[in-house]
């Protein structure tokens, strides 16, 4: 890969040497996925509850806010004014009606924040005597997808399986349901059910989100895995 991973971590003491980008407008809020440019850069990113640069929806995944009302509207049909038949907020149109996007929502496991920042950092700025990463996050085109996915699969019959909430919701909020909820965390791959945040990353882009501990465990496999194979390297080569 050209660019390091990115681990996640909650913290009360978060990284002093951090990068704060500016809002431009009211209307420029950015969402986790375009902040994290930055972080692909090799920069630190540090969100927390007064947070002024995100969206609220970002702050909803990250476990700092409690869900917005009338979000079901916002991914349906529009936000529509109390007092007429008129939309007062345009809605993102990814679910056809507010009834089947509160369904949605239902099954996303929403979390309380367990402590007072969120940390993305690059995975190779990563000091285990000083910080304790609970996910790893690759932005990958599609070969490098397919080869996770099935390093992630060589040890275990519990499959990768595939977002459906935000962009941010499938690389923090359903990787971290995970850790809690599987003795073997499945990976999640996102931003393939997120049509705005798709707008800041490649045509070719997706994510790919593994519990840090999950991630090490694969990562023993690679000397006896499908990666030494005549197979792969073809296709390492048209990657390079």
């Amino acid at each position: 890969m050209k660019e390091s991973p990115i681990a996640f971590f909650y913290t009360d003491n978060p990284p002093q040497k951090v990068y704060k980008p500016k809002q431009k407008s009211i209307k420029q809020i950015p969402c986790i996925i375009q902040l994290l440019n930055g972080v692909r850069q090799g920069k630190t990113l540090v969100l927390g509850k007064l947070s002024r640069n995100l969206c609220p929806g970002g702050l909803t995944y990250l476990g700092f806010k409690k869900r917005m009302k009338g979000l079901d509207y916002y991914l349906s049909t529009g936000i529509p004014n109390s007092k007429s038949d008129q939309i007062i907020l345009e809605g993102e149109r990814i679910v056809k009606t507010p009834e089947l996007a509160q369904i949605l929502y239902n099954t996303i496991p929403f979390r309380s924040n367990p402590a007072e920042y969120a940390v993305f950092m690059p995975l190779k700025s990563i000091d285990l005597e000083k910080h304790s990463p609970l996910l790893v996050i690759f932005f990958v085109k599609m070969d490098q997808l397919a080869g996770l996915i099935q390093l992630a699969n060589y040890d275990t019959i519990n499959r990768t399986i595939l977002g459906i909430s935000s962009g941010c919701g499938t690389i923090i909020t359903e990787p971290l349901a995970e850790l809690e909820k599987n003795e073997v965390p499945r990976a999640v791959i996102g931003l393939l059910t997120d049509i705005i945040a798709r707008n800041h990353v490649n045509t070719s882009e997706a994510s790919f989100t593994i519990g840090f501990d999950r991630l090490y465990q694969i990562y023993q496999n690679i000397g006896e895995s499908f990666l030494i194979l005549d197979s792969w390297k073809k296709i390492h080569e048209r990657m390079s």
